[in-house]
This record gives C-alpha cells, sequence and structure tokens, in this order.
C-alpha cells in the first residue's frame, strides 16, 4: 500500500529501544497517587456525559513515562494543560510520571489493581490491555477515524480503536550528503548499487557503514530492518506466514540477508569495532565523518547535531534511504513508540477522552511530533521539520510502501535466536544456514505466546 502523505513521529525499534538509543534526560518522577481524589469523583456524574466544557472542578490523572526535561517535553506539557483548561476550565491535571522502564511495571499493577490513572500512556500494549478490558472503546472519537491503517495493530484490537500513537517512526539508512557528492554517488536503489556505494567509500578510506551492535537492540532492528523488505518482497504478509508456518525462519529471505552481511563483513564494509563498541560510539564515528552511513531510528538527525555542537564534528547534511533487495524493492517498518488510552474503569470517561482530543488536535499533537522527529499517525496534518533530514525522511515515508513490522508475528525467543546469528556473522563467523534451524524451532515451539496483531 502507497503511503499518503503522513507527517509527523523510536524506534523502531522501535520500540523500548527508541528510548533507550534517544535516553531519558534526568527529570524528577512526579509522585503518584493511588485513587482519583474525591471532588473528581463528584464531578464524573455531572461531567461524563458532556461533549464541551463543564463548570465543575475535578482532577484527572495522566501516566507517563517519557516526559523529562526536554524542552520540547516540558512544552508539550503546557500545550496540553492549556488547551485542556479551555475546555474544562476548573479542571486540573496530575501528571503521574515516572521515567525509566519501572514505569510498565507500576501501570501493570495498577490496572490490575484499579488504581491506575484515567488517561495513560503505554508502549505496545494496545491489543493485550484491551483483550484484557483495560481499555476504553476510543472507536468514536473523530481523530479515531483519521488514523494511518498501516500502523492498525499499533492502536486497535479486534477492529476496536483503543489508543492514540503519537507518532509513527521508521528507522533506516542514514547518510553523509557530502562524502556521497565527493565520490558521485547517487542513493542506490539495489543492493547491487549498495555494494557499489561500499566499494567506493572503502576505497576513499573512509568506512562504509558505522554499527554500534554492543547495544544489542542496535543488531536487533538492523536485522529487522533489513528483513521487511526480503520478506515481504516474496510475500505481502511474510509475518503472517511465518507465524501460520507458510514460510521459515530459515528459508532463502533470512539467508538472503546473513549472507549480504557475510559480504559486508568480507570486504570490511562494517567498522572493525562493530561488537565492541555501543550505539552513542558508532554515532560518534558517522558524524565525525570516518562513516559515511548509519543505521538508525528519526532521532539521529537530532543526535548529529547535538554532536556537531559539543563534539567538534564538523557540520553536513544528513539524507535518509530505506533497505533494498537485489531487486531494488523496498519496504519500510512502522515503529510506534508511545500510545495513549482511557482506563476502561476510570470514573471521568467524557473528560478523559476529552483530554485524548485535546492531545490529537493539531496545536498539541503536531508540535509533538517536531519535537520528538516523528510522523504523525493521524493523517492530514502538514508540519514542517526545522531539520531537512527529517524532511527528507518525510518524503520517502510519502513515497515508499510502508507497514508494521514482520517481527510482530514472531516469537521473542525465536527473534532472540535470529539476532544472536546475525551478531555472530558480523562477528566474523562464516554463516552456516544450519544456524537458522534454532529460530525455527522457537517459532513453532513459542508462537502460542504470540499476541496477533488486528488484521
Amino acid at each position: 500500500m502507497k503511503r499518503k502523505r503522513m507527517l509527523l513521529a523510536s524506534l523502531t525499534l522501535v520500540l523500548a529501544t527508541l528510548i533507550s538509543a534517544c535516553g531519558a534526560n534526568k527529570a524528577n518522577d512526579a509522585q503518584t497517587s493511588t485513587a482519583p481524589d474525591s471532588a473528581a469523583s463528584e464531578a464524573s456524574a455531572s461531567s461524563s456525559g458532556s461533549a464541551g466544557g463543564t463548570d465543575d472542578s475535578f482532577t484527572i490523572r495522566i501516566g507517563a513515562w517519557f516526559i523529562d526535561d526536554r524542552p520540547f517535553m516540558q512544552q508539550f506539557k503546557a500545550n496540553v494543560e492549556k488547551a485542556y483548561k479551555e475546555k474544562y476550565p476548573k479542571a486540573s491535571i496530575q501528571w503521574d510520571i515516572t521515567l525509566g522502564d519501572t514505569y510498565a511495571d507500576k501501570l501493570k499493577a495498577e490496572l490490575a489493581s484499579d488504581t491506575a490513572p484515567d488517561v495513560f500512556f503505554h508502549q505496545g500494549k494496545t491489543a493485550a490491555f484491551g483483550e484484557v478490558g483495560y481499555l476504553a472503546d476510543l472507536s468514536g472519537e473523530t481523530w479515531a477515524s483519521k488514523l494511518n491503517p498501516g500502523a492498525k495493530s499499533a492502536y486497535s484490537y479486534k477492529d476496536t480503536v483503543y489508543a492514540l500513537p503519537m507518532g509513527i517512526a521508521s528507522s533506516g539508512i542514514w547518510y553523509n550528503k557530502k562524502i556521497f557528492a565527493d565520490l558521485g554517488i547517487e542513493v542506490p536503489k539495489s543492493w547491487a548499487e549498495m555494494e557499489s556505494a561500499f566499494a567506493k567509500i572503502k576505497a576513499a578510506g573512509i568506512t562504509p557503514v558505522a554499527a554500534g551492535f554492543k547495544d544489542a537492540w542496535t543488531a536487533s532492528m538492523t536485522f529487522n530492518l533489513w528483513m521487511q523488505p526480503y520478506g515481504n518482497e516474496s510475500s505481502p504478509t511474510f509475518g503472517k506466514d511465518l507465524y501460520e508456518g507458510k514460510k521459515r525462519l530459515d528459508g532463502p529471505e533470512v539467508q538472503a540477508v546473513m549472507t549480504h552481511l557475510q559480504e559486508m563483513v568480507e570486504k570490511g564494509y562494517l567498522n572493525k569495532t562493530a561488537l565492541s563498541i555501543d550505539w552513542p560510539q558508532s554515532a560518534e564515528l558517522f558524524t565525525s565523518g570516518k562513516a559515511a552511513m548509519i543505521v538508525q531510528g528519526p532521532w539521529m538527525p537530532g543526535t548529529a547535531q547535538e554532536n556537531f555542537q559539543t563534539k567538534g564534528h564538523t557540520a553536513f547534511d544528513l539524507g535518509y534511504f530505506p533497505f533494498r533487495t537485489d531487486k531494488g524493492y523496498a519496504k519500510l517498518s512502522l515503529g510506534i513508540d508511545q500510545s495513549l488510552s482511557v482506563n476502561a474503569k476510570t470514573k471521568h470517561l467524557q473528560p478523559a477522552k476529552d483530554l485524548v482530543g485535546v492531545i490529537a488536535s493539531p496545536e498539541v499533537y503536531g508540535p509533538f511530533n517536531v519535537g520528538s522527529g516523528t510522523v504523525p499517525a493521524i493523517q492530514g496534518m502538514q508540519l514542517d521539520y526545522p531539520n531537512a533530514a527529517l524532511n527528507d525522511l518525510l518524503k520517502v515515508v510519502d513515497e515508499t510502501e510502508s507497514g508494521m513490522g514482520y517481527e510482530i508475528y514472531v516469537p521473542a525467543s525465536a527473534m532472540t535466536s535470529l539476532v544472536e546469528t546475525f551478531t555472530k556473522v558480523a562477528s566474523g563467523i562464516k554463516f552456516d544456514p544450519k544456524d537458522l534451524t534454532e529460530a525455527q524451532k522457537k517459532l513453532e515451539k513459542d508462537k502460542g505466546t504470540v499476541i496477533l496483531p488486528a488484521e
């Protein structure tokens, strides 16, 4: 499906991995209350059916893990509070912020004990939470009909909309435009053209691709982004085919990716330190001009700008392009980092839905996506990113087939096995197709653990 113009926002990775990559800045955790206040409970009866404002005083709680002291995050909070105050003049928003990984466990415990916030952010839990009745139905909200269908599995369960994705991220290959221009290299349109570019860059004494596989998530992201086009070229339902046994993890698609990686290692197209340096170090290798390309998420332009300013690296323009197959086929993998839902047991149902509606408004949602470097999941928003590289990303997203990653159909155990093989090949060990046998066995054994995405 060709992506229509959508303008925004990991991940991804993608993922808790997106947040790990961007890094959570220092901030004080907001103290969390365990139950709505009495005034809120009293107000709910009169406000729950209101489509507009109310004169009642109440406090509505919103839970999050990523809202730190970065300027655009603080502006996001201010924008939300200002817009919500216009709808509910006497309402107060209580931000229940717990930075980092502990938030997810805390949220699960609160949901189980009926003490969760009225509105809360989560990561990849729409289907899991929707299945057990934790989430309120948001299908009738105005913004719900405008959500990008390519991200359906991130915001719905059994055709019911339960979440507002805060933005769509698409990772891929970022490149140094100056190096490409100096060497007369055009953006590769096939794997053969990519190999030609690698050879020219290597001959010029520059590392073609910077990798920091010491951080396992970078190896996982690279593999999955590479597999997306190879798998979907063979079948538009590659992920589902794997789950149903029509395709195999030891099949020709996975073997092609592993073989190409081996060729890159043998020809010196990756930095020799790929397995011993982490993501920030690989970013420095790229922004210092010692490497021409890096596989990363939409946060890379922002990281590059920071490195240019703080590490003395000479600034250059970044460009973006996706992985392509031997035949030139590309399919972007869409990632959703933060999703916003309403607690099904909130005592302020309509005010809670209205809070999500406020956040979905162009005045709030647009600046958030610009700040976080993501593309809006709500279609039709026209944004202009100050970083030209992100505008390049948007152009590619507009022109390239995209969808959710094939890996959502694959159990974690099988993915771990695949990434272990990928990392082993990256270390210089020759690829043996038999290395994929274990991944296929784990797929067959553990596929019952997969929560199938919405169709």
